[in-house]
C-alpha cells in the first residue's frame, strides 16, 4: 500500500491572539486526498486551526504561532481557504459570479483560456453554473457560500480547508456539496473540514478532531468519536438518533396576528415573491424552508419594510402595515439578519442590546431591564462590557436575537439562527424563542430541518416565491450517505 504525500505538516505547542491561547498541543499531518474533520463546541479552537492550516494566521490574521506548520507539497498558493461567513470571501472585483471566480486565477497571471476553464470547473464542482451571471450582492447567503466554495476551488491548491462551508446552504445543496468534497477526494486533493453539522461530518470524513477548550479531546473514525452515548462533550452534542417519522400534526386554531395576502416583492426587474399569502397566528414558531434562492430571505425583508411590496397587502393585528415605514415596523417587528454584523454598531454588548428598547421610547431603567433579561435567555449576561466585535461569529449571532428579543416585538424573524451553533448554543436559542412565543409570534428562516423540527410547530415551504407546502417538518437522517 502506497503512502500519500503531505499536503499539510502542523506541529504547534501554542497559537495566542494578543497573549491569549486559543490553540495548544496540535500535531496534524493530511495526506494528498485525505479528509480531515474538525469539530467542537463555540469557542474550542476550530477556526483558528484552519485558519493556521491554510498559513492565513501570523500574515492576513495577527496571531502568534509557537510550533512549525508546513505544506511539503508546496502550490501557489499551498492552501485556499473557505470562510463561514461567504461575504467576507467575495472581493467585488467582478460585477458578475464568474468574474468573481476568476479573480484567483487571474492573479495568477494564468492564459485567459486557462481561466475560462478554472472557472467553468470550479462553477460546476460547486454547483453554481447556474450563478455565472448573476451580481454577487443580489445572490441569497446559500448562493453566496457556493461562490465562495467555487472562488476556492479555482485556484486549485493541494489543500483546502473549508470552514462551516454548508451553514447557509438548503439540504438538496449541502448533499450536492457532500458530493463535490469526495469528487475532491478522488482528485487527490486534501481537505480540512470544519462542520458544525456532525451528520455531514461523520459521512465525508477519514477521520475526526474533536477539540475542546483549545486542545485536542479525541481523535479517530468519525463515529467513534461523534458517535458516544453521552456525548465527549456536552456542548457539542452528538450525532442524531435516527427517528421514525413523525405522524401529521394538527395545526391548533391560533388567532391570526400576521396576515400577508397576494404579496409580490423583487430587486429591480427581477421579481422574487409572486403572489404570496400566508398566515401566522399569535403564539405559532414557524419554520419558512426551501432551496437557497427561493424568497425566504426576501418575504422577511419585505414584512420588514426593507423591500417594497409591489402588489399584495400586509396586516400585523388588525393593522395594515402595507405602506407603514420601516421605522414604524421597528415598534412592532424583528429581523436578525444572516450576517450579524450587519446590525450591530455599539460599543459595548450592554449598550447594543438597550439600543432597541431605548429607540422606542423606554426610559433607561426600562431598557435596562428588558436588555439584561434577553441577554440572560441567551447566556451573554456576563459579557455586557465586552464589544460585539470581539465576540465570535456564533455569539455575535446569538447578541442579534437578543438585541431584537429586548425590543420586544409582536413578530420575530431570525434568517438561519443555528449557522455554526453547537447544541448549548442551539438549546439557547430555542429558549428564546419560546419566550417570542408567549409574546406574540415568531419565524425561522433554516435549512437546519433537526432544529426546526425540535423548536418548530409547523413547516412552510417557499418555491419559486411561493408557498408550496404548509404542514409538519420533515426530517432526512441519512441524506449524506455515502
Amino acid at each position: 500500500m502506497s503512502i500519500e504525500p503531505l499536503a499539510l505538516s502542523m506541529r504547534v505547542r501554542t497559537i495566542a491572539y494578543d497573549g491569549r491561547i486559543a490553540l495548544r498541543d496540535v500535531a496534524l499531518d493530511i495526506a494528498r486526498g485525505e479528509i480531515v474533520g474538525v469539530a467542537g463546541h463555540v469557542g474550542a479552537g476550530k477556526s483558528t486551526l484552519a485558519l493556521a492550516a491554510a498559513g492565513l494566521l501570523g500574515r492576513s490574521v495577527p496571531a502568534t504561532i509557537e510550533g512549525a506548520i508546513e505544506h511539503p507539497l508546496g502550490g501557489r498558493p499551498p492552501a485556499a481557504f473557505v470562510f463561514a461567513n461567504p461575504s467576507t470571501q467575495l472581493t467585488e472585483l467582478g460585477e458578475t459570479v464568474e468574474e468573481e471566480v476568476a479573480v484567483g486565477p487571474e492573479n495568477q497571471a494564468l492564459a485567459s483560456a486557462a481561466i475560462r476553464a478554472r472557472v467553468d470547473d470550479a462553477l460546476a464542482q460547486a454547483n453554481a453554473t447556474a450563478l455565472a451571471l448573476r451580481i454577487p450582492r443580489e445572490l441569497s447567503g446559500g448562493e453566496l457560500q457556493r461562490v465562495a466554495l467555487a472562488s476556492a476551488l479555482a485556484l486549485e491548491a493541494p489543500l483546502l480547508v473549508l470552514d462551516e462551508p454548508t451553514a447557509q446552504l438548503d439540504p438538496e445543496a449541502a448533499v450536492r456539496f457532500a458530493g463535490a468534497v469526495r469528487g475532491l477526494r478522488d482528485r487527490g486533493v486534501a481537505v480540512l473540514l470544519v462542520e458544525q453539522n456532525l451528520e455531514l461530518l461523520a459521512s465525508l470524513a477519514d477521520r475526526v478532531i474533536l477539540l475542546a477548550d483549545g486542545a485536542v479531546l479525541a481523535t479517530g473514525a468519525p463515529r467513534d468519536v461523534l458517535g458516544r452515548d453521552p456525548p465527549l462533550d456536552a456542548r457539542l452534542g452528538g450525532l442524531r438518533t435516527p427517528r421514525a417519522p413523525l405522524p401529521e400534526r394538527v395545526r391548533a386554531e391560533h388567532p391570526s396576528l400576521l396576515a400577508i395576502e397576494g404579496v409580490s416583492a423583487g430587486y429591480g426587474d427581477r421579481e422574487v415573491l409572486h403572489d404570496l399569502s400566508l398566515t401566522i397566528g399569535a403564539g405559532e414558531v414557524v419554520a419558512w424552508t426551501g432551496r437557497n434562492g427561493a424568497g425566504k430571505s426576501t418575504l422577511a425583508r419585505t414584512i420588514m419594510g426593507l423591500v417594497e411590496a409591489r402588489t399584495g397587502r400586509i396586516r400585523l393585528g388588525q393593522r395594515d402595515i402595507t405602506a407603514l415605514p420601516v421605522h414604524e415596523r421597528a415598534r412592532l417587528i424583528g429581523l436578525v439578519f444572516q450576517d450579524p454584523r450587519r446590525q450591530l454598531f455599539s460599543r459595548t454588548v450592554l449598550e447594543e442590546t438597550m439600543f432597541g428598547p431605548r429607540t422606542l421610547g423606554l426610559s433607561r431603567a426600562a431598557a435596562l431591564g428588558q436588555a439584561r433579561e434577553a441577554l440572560a435567555v441567551v447566556d451573554l449576561q456576563t459579557r455586557e462590557a465586552e464589544h460585539p466585535g470581539d465576540l465570535a461569529p456564533q455569539l455575535q449571532r446569538r447578541l442579534a436575537i437578543a438585541s431584537a428579543l429586548a425590543s420586544r416585538p409582536q413578530f420575530l424573524m431570525l434568517d438561519e439562527p443555528t449557522a455554526g451553533q453547537d447544541a448549548e448554543g442551539r438549546a439557547l436559542i430555542r429558549a428564546a424563542l419560546e419566550l417570542q412565543r408567549s409574546r406574540g409570534a415568531a419565524a425561522v428562516i433554516t435549512h437546519d430541518l433537526g432544529f426546526a423540527q425540535d423548536a418548530c410547530d409547523h413547516n412552510v415551504t417557499i418555491s419559486h416565491g411561493h408557498v408550496s407546502h404548509i404542514g409538519r417538518i420533515s426530517l432526512e437522517t441519512d441524506s449524506f450517505r455515502r
